[in-house]
């Protein structure tokens, strides 16, 4: 069976997560939950992988509760502070953050053949990742966009076998099927096929748009698998957050501005603002730079499936409606296709 490597939002969501020590690439921040195969040749720190322990497993659910909750919470602050203003004060907030933690933990230079791959990884995992994942949950709902978004481990998938860094075994076939079917049910192909019926305009665009940052995500994961053993995960983190941080302003422009900063620090806004900073950005790539060195990729994986119970029980706690029976059958098939591709050998 090849290594895994995992990639991890920002994303967000972006992203969810697990490699051997030896491969402690800026894809297992990033996106903690996604994986791909490894790629032979220079590696950082090579150490046997260890058990894991009580404490690795807690500290993965914990990224799992935050990404879950990141939904129902974005959903609420998006709310009073427009998309192209929250991605600025969140990629912006946690780029100044994550920069010193990088320049203080990070060892190595980082190589300038590198940093072409790292602004196109960045363009496509950070800026691609947080406009499409924001202005997308702006328009759907936090159950459909948590299940469309537990869906990246199979559009990587799909993505690194075109690039030939995986194949398609059997195993791997049948959970792309699986996914494809369970976001099928979610977006009721079959009651647009049989009658005509469809969503709303707006809510099939932000599931559009969600499909997209899926997919924007799985290829920054395979542009990553490249170059994960090459530089230290702490630095290519700061990095794709630095050129995040420069490409940003040009989406939201004059979103960026007194008023919606106001919007944005006046609670109970300012909490679920500073809940996706410090909680669904910062400490859960911190969190996963040290898991992912301690377990293995299929023990990962199979966190993601607490993510659309997470986002569907605290939106009812917070007074929404409860997601109907497609949601369940979606999630059960996601949850079933990431099992699968976990065991594939």
């Amino acid at each position: 069976m090849p290594r895994k490597i995992v990639s991890a939002r920002t994303s967000f969501a972006h992203m969810g997560q697990e490699a051997p020590r030896q491969v402690r690439g800026a894809t297992q921040q990033c996106a903690a939950h996604f994986s791909l195969p490894s790629k032979p040749g220079a590696r950082h720190d090579a150490a046997p992988l260890s058990p894991a322990p009580v404490r690795v497993h807690l500290a993965l659910l914990t990224v799992s509760l935050f990404f879950g909750a990141n939904f129902v919470l974005t959903k609420e602050l998006l709310a009073t502070v427009p998309p192209a203003a929250w991605v600025a004060f969140r990629v912006l907030s946690a780029s100044a953050l994550l920069l010193p933690i990088a320049i203080w933990a990070g060892r190595g230079p980082v190589p300038l053949r590198l940093w072409p791959w790292l602004a196109l990884a960045s363009l496509l995992g950070v800026f691609g990742n947080q406009v499409l994942f924001t202005e997308g949950l702006a328009r759907t709902t936090p159950s459909h966009s948590v299940v469309i978004n537990a869906c990246i481990p199979t559009w990587t998938l799909l993505l690194a076998a075109a690039f030939g860094q995986e194949r398609l075994a059997a195993r791997k076939l049948a959970a792309v099927g699986l996914a494809l079917l369970g976001v099928a049910c979610l977006l009721r192909v079959d009651r647009m096929l049989a009658d005509g019926e469809q969503l709303s305009q707006q809510q099939l665009v932000g599931d559009a748009l969600s499909l997209c940052n899926g997919l924007a995500f799985a290829m920054h994961l395979v542009v990553m698998r490249r170059i994960a053993g090459q530089i230290d995960s702490f630095r290519a983190t700061g990095m794709l957050f630095l050129f995040g941080a420069m490409t940003i302003p040009l989406y939201s422009g004059s979103a960026i501005n007194a008023h919606n900063l106001e919007l944005a620090t006046t609670p109970p806004v300012l909490w679920f603002c500073l809940f996706g900073v410090l909680c669904a950005t910062v400490a859960t790539y911190l969190l996963n730079n040290w898991a992912l060195r301690q377990t293995t990729t299929s023990t990962v994986a199979l966190y993601i499936n607490a993510q659309p119970l997470v986002a569907a029980s605290l939106g009812a706690a917070m007074g929404h409606e409860l997601p109907d029976w497609r949601f369940f059958v979606a999630f059960a098939c996601v949850s079933l296709a990431i099992f699968v591709q976990s065991r594939a050998r």
